[in-house]
């Protein structure tokens, strides 16, 4: 990021903890208060700590999370069987980068995959040069580690990346998915390695995918300049969607959906994009976005996770982890509805106990 109120990509990531406390948030242990109901809970499910970039799994009836928790000091998963109470989660920190190399800094949006029965942790870190961002992957038997070093993700993409996903297709390929002024794939040969270049297959084009800087302090829409990042795949009765974060994580953002309708995911003219977003901000959530999925502990309901703020003001400071059940349209897309305010009961998920 540029230290002149110019943000880089970088601050569409950070979660600053140095401005923690002037937000109210702080490190993984924050003490939290207790929601009021048995029956509902309300947003946000991690109050009082620095969530960035949520990513939530279930396996073997627990659900695992990890997010942008503490970019400057490592990686740090989360355990729970509640997935609208994260307080009394149990709390791991799983890796810690070398001190002053190539991925000391800027450690943001890991994800947990698990592929072939084993389970991989993707994130993006640089040296604390912003455009020094490359994927790196961690590999373990247990979402909760220990985990062994596998490196870098892909070697030939050698310039910015962020937001790095792994879409698997019904027959089993495996792609590598990011973010480089678009949104990008690249096929893998083994969870650990992206195996060939990358295909750009989409830019931002529309209004409310245009980036954001802030001039004199104010934040304001970028008038040549787009930004689209955060794929996410999302896959539902054979159809392939991924969605994804478009704007700017500290000021406005917005949840755009592709289709893969083509049988190529490596052609650009495979995937069609909806021209309007599927989810935003409203008067009273800010800058929702960079979301992933699961589901209620008996399989029955969608469950749409992401990061958001109460105030429209600052930077990337005071994003925390929201959950809301999601829908579907009669013609099969996802439908979010709108974003649920922090405080406005909702009921847990089918199945929590």
């Amino acid at each position: 990021m540029n230290n002149d109120d110019t943000p880089g990509p970088a601050l569409r990531r950070r979660g600053l903890l140095g401005l923690a406390a002037a937000t109210g948030l702080g490190l993984p242990g924050a003490a939290m208060t207790a929601p009021a109901s048995d029956a509902f809970f309300t947003n946000p499910v991690l109050p009082g700590v620095e969530a960035g970039d949520p990513w939530v799994v279930w396996h073997a009836g627990r659900y695992y999370l990890t997010a942008t928790f503490d970019p400057d000091g490592g990686l740090w998963v989360y355990s729970s069987d509640k997935l609208s109470d994260w307080r009394n989660a149990e709390r791991r920190k799983v890796w810690t980068p070398e001190p002053g190399g190539p991925r000391s800094k800027m450690i943001w949006a890991p994800e947990l995959h698990q592929l072939d029965g084993r389970w991989y942790l993707y994130f993006t870190a640089a040296d604390g040069v912003d455009a020094n961002h490359r994927h790196y992957v961690l590999e373990a038997e247990h979402p909760m580690g220990p985990f062994v070093d596998r490196g870098r993700v892909h070697l030939q993409h050698e310039r910015y990346s962020i937001d790095g996903s792994v879409l698997r297709l019904k027959d089993g390929r495996l792609y590598w998915m990011y973010a480089d002024d678009g949104l990008w794939i690249a096929p893998m040969s083994s969870p650990t390695r992206a195996s060939g270049p990358g295909v750009r297959i989409v830019q931002g084009e529309h209004d409310w995918e245009r980036g954001w800087h802030k001039v004199d302090g104010r934040w304001q829409k970028q008038r040549d300049h787009f930004w689209i990042e955060a794929p996410q795949a999302l896959q539902r009765n054979g159809r392939d969607f991924v969605v994804y974060s478009a704007g700017h994580t500290a000021a406005v953002y917005y949840l755009g959906l592709l289709e893969l309708t083509g049988k190529d995911p490596l052609d650009p003219k495979s995937w069609t994009k909806t021209p309007t977003p599927l989810f935003g901000p409203t008067d009273k959530v800010f800058a929702p976005g960079h979301n992933s999925f699961t589901r209620s502990p008996d399989g029955k309901e969608d469950w749409l996770v992401y990061h958001a703020k109460d105030q429209d003001a600052g930077d990337a400071s005071g994003r925390t982890m929201r959950v809301q059940r999601f829908g579907w349209t009669a013609d099969g897309r996802p439908d979010f509805g709108p974003a649920i305010a922090s405080g406005v009961p909702q009921r847990k998920p089918s199945g929590e106990t």
